[in-house]
C-alpha cells in the first residue's frame, strides 16, 4: 500500500478548512464541499468550530487518489493552538500552507513557516482567494519571498485575478526561473546553468521534486478553494512533492508508532489515534507502550479501526505508514506504541504559561465541572488541570484568551453548565541552585513519626523535569511505603521555596527505615514534606518566568520606537536584519508583557509591521522574585505544619 499523511496549515481565515473541503470533494469523499460560513464543514465537527469558523482540534480524514491513500489532518490555525500544530507536524509527511492572496503574509503564517523550516517538513505553498476582490498575486508572491522563504518555485500563472472568472494555468519552469533556485542545492544544475547549457524541463521537475521532499525548496501554487480553481493540479502533485510511504517495505520491521490525538465521546468511549511508522498493528496483539515519562506497560489490542474514504471502519490490521484508531484504551497523547525507533518523532509539550481559576456559576454544578475538566484534559495535553483538595479550587493552565473562551463554550455546550474565570496569572517555575541534604530518623529529635527518611536534591539537566532515584535498597521498605514516599515527593515539589513548581531536579532517597509493628504509609506521607523541603532549602532555588519568542517585521522608520518599547517591556532582541527598508527582529519577551507589546505594536509601526509570537521557554528572574500563594502550609514552618496535620488550622 502507498500511504501519505499530510496536514493543512494557515493563519486564521486564510481558507485552510475550505481547501480541505475541496480536497475531499475532488477526491469523491463528500457530495459537495461544505462552507465555513454555513457551518457545514466535514473536519470542523465541534459545534463551537462551526459557530466561530475556526478549527479548534485536529481532525483526521482519509481519501484515495488512484492507488495512493492520503490521510489528511486539518489543524488549528489560531496562535493559541500553535503547540497542537507543532505536535501534529511530527506525524506528517508533508504540509500544505495556505496563504491568502488578499491579506497576504500574516503573523501566524510566519510562525508556521518558521516551524516548518526548522523541522524540514516538505511544504507546498497554496495562494488562496484568487477570486476575491483585492487579490494580488504578484504582491503576495513578493511578500512570501521577502517575509517567509526565498526558495520558491512558481507552478501557476493567474489570469483575471480578483474576479469570479479567475483562471489558473501551469507556468513554464524556465520562464518561472526555477533553475536559479534549484541550482543552489544541485551541483549538476549549477554547472549547466553557469555554462548556459540546455536543461530539459523533465530535469527541472525531477530536481524540484527532490528538493521539496528534502525541505529546502517550496513550490507555490495558486487558486481559489471556494471556487475549486487550481485544486486538481494541487491534488495531482501531492505524491510528487511529498515522500510516500510504501508499506511493504516497512511492514516487517519492529512495531513503532505514536499516539497523536485522543477523543472522548459523550458515552465515555475513548479513541486514540496512532501514526504507525514501522511494523504492523493487529487485532489481539499485545504491544509495548512507552509513556512520556518513560514508564513501560503492555496493551492488548481489542478494537482497531482504520480511516477509509472519509469514515472510520473496523479492521484486522494497520500497515506501516498508516493511521489507526484504538478504542477503549487508556493511552495518552505522546505515548509510543512498540519501540522508540528513530523513525518516531518524539514531541514534548510546551507548558501553558497562564493560570486561571475556574468555577461554576452555580455551586451545585461543581462535580460536573470537575468531570468536564478531567475529560477535556484527557483529550488535550496542552490544557493542564489541577484540583486543590484543601482549597477546593479548580486551576487550569492555558496559552491565551482564545483558548480560555473556547473552553468556556465547550463546557457549556457539552456539559450544559456555565463557568466563571478569575483574572489570569503568569506561572513561573523553580529550579534547584545547588545540592542539599536532609534526613530525619523515626521518633527522634523532634520527629514524631514512625518513619526514617533522607533526601539529596540536586540540579537536573535542562528539560529533565523531576527524576526520582533510590540510594537505598528497594527491599528496605515495603512497596506501599516506597509508593507513599514517591507520590509525596511529587506532590511537595508542586510548591517550592517561592511557591512555584520545582522542575529539572534530581531527588534521591538516601535514608529509609520503619518499625514493622507501628509504621504506616501515613507516617511517611507526613514526614517527607519536612525532610524534602529542608533539603531544598539548603540547596536553594532560582525562579524562572515564561517568555515568548517574537519575530518582528517593521519599516526602518519605526525601528527606534519599537526597540525602545521592547526594552521597557524587559524584552531582548538579536541584531536587526535590514532588507529593502524593512527590518527583521528576532527576540524574546516575558509572557506577562506580551499582550502589551501586541497592543502597542500596530501604532508603533503605523500599521505596517507584523508580529508573531510563540512559546519560548523560561528565563531566570534576576530582580524582584515573584512568589506564588501556597495552597498548603509550608513544611519549613514546622509549627504551622504540625497544626495543619492535627487539623487545628
Amino acid at each position: 500500500m502507498k500511504i501519505l499523511n499530510i496536514g493543512v496549515l494557515a493563519h486564521v481565515d486564510a481558507g485552510k478548512t475550505t481547501l480541505t473541503e475541496q480536497l475531499l470533494y475532488r477526491a469523491g469523499i463528500i457530495e459537495q464541499p461544505g462552507s465555513v460560513d454555513h457551518g457545514n464543514t466535514t473536519t470542523d465537527s465541534l459545534e463551537i468550530e462551526r459557530k466561530r469558523g475556526i478549527t479548534v482540534k485536529s481532525a483526521a480524514v482519509s481519501f484515495s487518489l488512484d492507488d495512493l491513500k492520503v490521510n489528511l489532518i486539518d489543524t488549528p490555525g489560531h496562535a493559541d493552538f500553535i503547540s497542537e500544530v507543532e505536535h501534529s507536524l511530527t506525524v506528517l509527511d508533508g504540509v500544505i500552507l495556505v496563504i491568502s492572496a488578499v491579506e497576504g503574509v500574516q503573523s501566524q503564517t510566519k510562525v508556521l513557516m518558521q516551524t516548518l523550516k526548522e523541522q524540514r517538513i516538505p511544504t507546498i505553498l497554496f495562494m488562496n482567494k484568487m477570486d476575491r476582490m483585492g487579490a494580488n498575486y504578484q504582491k503576495t508572491r513578493d511578500m512570501i519571498q521577502n517575509n517567509l522563504v526565498e526558495e520558491i518555485c512558481e507552478l501557476n500563472e493567474v489570469m483575471y485575478e480578483g474576479t469570479s472568472t479567475v483562471k489558473i494555468k501551469r507556468k513554464d519552469p524556465k520562464k518561472a526561473g526555477w533553475i536559479e533556485t534549484l541550482a543552489l542545492n544541485n551541483e549538476t544544475l549549477l554547472y549547466e546553468f553557469a555554462n548556459d547549457l540546455s536543461i530539459p524541463d523533465e530535469q527541472l521537475f525531477n530536481g524540484l521534486h527532490e528538493q521539496v521532499k528534502n525541505g529546502v525548496v517550496y513550490p507555490l501554487f495558486a487558486g481559489s478553494a471556494a471556487k475549486g480553481v487550481g485544486i486538481d493540479h494541487l491534488l495531482s502533485s501531492l505524491s510528487d512533492f511529498f515522500p510516500v510511504c510504501y508499506s511493504s517495505q516497512k511492514n516487517e520491521r519492529p512495531l513503532a508508532g505514536i499516539v497523536f490525538k485522543i477523543i472522548k465521546h459523550p458515552n465515555g468511549t475513548r479513541e486514540a489515534f496512532v501514526r504507525l511508522f514501522e511494523g504492523q498493528l493487529r487485532i489481539r496483539d499485545e504491544v509495548q507502550v512507552i509513556t512520556q515519562n518513560g514508564q513501560y506497560s503492555q496493551l492488548k489490542i481489542k478494537q482497531l479501526q482504520c480511516l477509509k474514504n472519509g469514515k472510520q471502519i473496523q479492521t484486522a490490521a494497520i500497515e506501516a505508514g498508516d493511521i489507526g484508531v484504538l478504542t477503549g484504551s487508556e493511552l495518552k497523547v505522546g505515548d509510543v506504541i512498540g519501540t522508540n525507533s528513530d523513525q518516531v518523532n518524539i514531541f514534548t509539550f510546551h507548558r501553558p504559561p497562564i493560570q486561571v481559576q475556574i468555577n461554576t456559576a452555580k455551586a451545585e454544578d461543581s462535580i460536573i465541572l470537575h468531570q468536564a475538566l478531567t475529560d477535556l484534559t484527557t483529550e488535550d495535553p496542552f490544557l493542564q488541570y489541577v484540583y486543590h483538595r484543601e482549597t477546593k479550587e479548580n486551576m487550569i493552565h492555558v496559552f491565551g484568551k482564545v483558548q480560555q473562551e473556547i473552553l468556556t463554550e465547550m463546557i457549556q455546550q457539552q456539559y450544559g453548565i456555565d463557568v466563571i474565570f478569575s483574572a489570569p496569572k503568569v506561572i513561573c517555575i523553580e529550579k534547584p541552585l545547588s545540592t542539599g541534604n536532609a534526613a530525619e530518623y523515626k521518633v527522634k529529635d523532634g520527629n514524631p513519626f514512625w518513619a526514617t527518611v533522607g533526601f539529596r536534591v540536586e540540579p537536573g539537566e535542562e528539560g529533565s523535569g523531576l527524576q526520582y532515584r533510590l540510594e537505598v535498597e528497594l527491599g528496605s521498605l515495603p512497596l506501599s511505603f516506597q509508593k507513599a514516599i514517591k507520590e509525596t515527593v511529587e506532590e511537595v515539589l508542586k510548591e517550592g521555596l517561592y511557591g512555584w513548581n520545582v522542575t529539572d531536579i534530581i531527588v534521591t532517597l538516601t535514608h529509609s527505615g520503619y518499625e514493622s509493628a507501628c509504621s504506616t504509609a501515613k507516617d511517611f506521607r507526613s514526614l517527607v514534606p519536612l525532610v524534602l523541603m529542608n533539603a531544598l532549602h539548603k540547596a536553594g532555588t532560582n525562579v524562572y518566568e515564561p517568555v515568548n519568542s517574537i519575530q518582528l517585521t517593521l519599516p526602518e522608520s519605526s525601528l527606534s520606537k519599537v526597540l525602545s518599547r521592547l526594552s521597557v517591556l524587559k524584552g531582548t532582541y538579536q541584531d536587526p536584519q535590514f532588507q529593502k527598508e524593512i527590518v527583521y527582529i528576532n527576540g524574546t519577551i516575558p509572557v506577562r508583557h506580551s499582550d502589551l507589546l501586541e497592543l502597542d505594536f500596530h501604532s508603533l509601526t503605523s500599521g505596517e509591521g507584523t508580529i508573531s509570537i510563540k512559546p519560548g521557554g523560561y528565563k531566570k528572574v534576576d530582580q524582584t522574585i515573584p512568589k506564588n500563594k501556597r495552597s498548603q502550609p509550608n513544611p519549613l514552618n514546622r509549627g504551622e505544619y504540625f497544626l495543619h496535620l492535627n487539623k487545628i488550622v
